[in-house]
């Protein structure tokens, strides 16, 4: 969960990808990342739960094939870069989906008119669009086409930061339901990753691949407690 802003590498491998990082490194930290999403798989009965943390084992099996393989291609290399800048705030979202499905008492009222549902629909309905066609202009040669992609390589760094903001503000009013202090941590978390620990790499010999994929597993253990603690103040 990491600042889109300071990833060289979302429009195709660039040397903070895993440069400077051993494969030995990465693989064991994507194992982790398996390992934690896979027993929240487990332990999941609720439909957005099992899609959050299918998300994050498939993620990690992706980039541990990438880091394992001899030479990964350019789409390899693409995919995990978009699966990492994307996973970590959809994952948030179906995360803070489930929690309102588990305990109803912290169901958000309507905004405007438009139930959570519908604005997380639509917000990343917005966030598939440019994700799209900033890939698309993006990618491609010539100085108008390469104006155009940076503009909406902004926009798109803008929306997914928006949607950061917006779960954050989910998860504080479900905290503030009843003392949740795992969602509020939860929350806490995703802003530090989001915001503020993409700037480790500019002062310290860590990549910012290390750094999104160490936030995956305590967002994965902040979310296991958090809906466990949900559960819990159901049943009592």
């Amino acid at each position: 969960m990491v600042n889109s802003r300071s990833h060289p590498a979302d429009n195709g491998p660039g040397p903070g990808s895993s440069g400077g990082s051993s494969r030995l490194a990465l693989c064991l930290i994507h194992f982790v990342l398996a390992v934690i999403s896979g027993w929240g798989l487990k332990r999941s009965t609720g439909r957005q739960a099992m899609a959050a943390f299918g998300i994050y084992f498939g993620h990690s099996l992706l980039c541990l094939l990438r880091h394992t393989h001899p030479n990964p291609g350019a789409v390899q290399r693409l995919l995990c870069d978009k699966s990492r800048r994307y996973s970590c705030v959809l994952f948030v979202t179906l995360v803070v989906g489930e929690l309102q499905t588990v305990n109803p008492a912290t169901r958000m009222g309507d905004f405007f008119g438009a139930d959570w549902e519908r604005l997380a629909f639509g917000l990343w309905s917005c966030v598939l669009a440019l994700a799209v066609t900033s890939l698309w202009f993006g990618g491609s040669g010539g100085g108008t086409r390469s104006s155009v992609g940076a503009t909406f390589i902004k926009l798109d760094a803008a929306q997914l930061g928006l949607c950061v903001l917006w779960n954050v503000q989910c998860l504080y009013r479900i905290a503030m339901v009843d003392e949740h202090w795992w969602s509020l941590g939860l929350a806490l978390l995703v802003l530090l990753n989001h915001f503020i620990l993409w700037r480790l790499p500019l002062h310290y010999n860590i990549t910012q691949l290390e750094v999104a994929t160490v936030g995956m597993c305590f967002s994965t253990i902040f979310a296991l407690n958090a809906i466990q603690e949900q559960l819990d103040a159901v049943a009592s």
